[in-house]
């Protein structure tokens, strides 16, 4: 066999790795709003699960990456948010003070919140969705597992899942950073389309609790506290 045809064989080999664990999960309590639009409070059981991309060839050691790293960081990332109320700290329609023992929210169409200030998990996002929540932990696990080492070990994306229920799940995808300094953050914002919102069919009235699968949601929460 050719030195050529020996280095170009597996050109289209490639690795990645998935991991998502029973630990990876944690309940919480939000609302998505909007103009013009808030769901009403209620929660949900969240699992994460974590994909990396390497390149055609594994580590020294047999390992994309280990597992056990992978586990170790997303479960103590879940930990923090569990039974926690996630609260949109850049939200455009949510008026949010908070002091030392509260926070309080003022909504757009008058309703009013406060919870105790240790019960809130106040996220740099602005709407309390999967989609969002994805974006906030790729930068919260990539900074647990060391993005230097990860490019180190040739791996190039990394891929967070979020899912609020069986069948409902949102997926972020990035290239992991080759060079990076100081601890890596992401600006949500810089991913959410600016200008008018698409009206939505099933809350065009912009009702609170219009939602058939808003409705859902707050009924099978329910039913797992009884």
């Amino acid at each position: 066999m050719s030195q050529l045809t020996s280095n170009t064989k597996h050109e289209s080999a490639a690795f990645e790795v998935y991991v998502s664990k029973d630990t990876f999960k944690f309940n919480a309590a939000h609302f998505v709003a909007f103009k013009g639009y808030r769901e009403r409070l209620h929660g949900h059981n969240y699992r994460v699960g974590v994909r990396l991309f390497g390149d055609r060839k594994i580590g020294a050691d047999g390992y994309v990456i280990d597992f056990g790293c992978i586990k170790d960081v997303c479960k103590k990332i879940c930990k923090q948010l569990n039974e926690h109320f996630l609260c949109p700290m850049h939200s455009d329609v949510l008026t949010i003070a908070v002091d030392n023992d509260s926070v309080k929210i003022q909504c757009e169409d008058g309703s009013q919140f406060q919870f105790p200030k240790g019960d809130c998990a106040l996220l740099p996002i602005v709407h309390a969705t999967t989609e969002e929540l994805a974006i906030y932990l790729y930068a919260e696990i990539l900074n647990g597992l060391d993005a230097a080492y990860l490019v180190q070990r040739g791996l190039h994306t990394m891929e967070i899942t979020v899912a609020e229920a069986p069948g409902q799940e949102a997926t972020f995808r990035l290239a992991i950073p080759v060079e990076l300094d100081t601890m890596f953050k992401l600006d949500v914002r810089e991913f959410i389309v600016k200008g008018d919102i698409i009206p939505i069919p099933c809350v065009k009235d912009s009702q609170q609790g219009s939602c058939p699968n808003c409705r859902q949601s707050q009924l099978s929460f329910t039913s797992q506290l009884e």
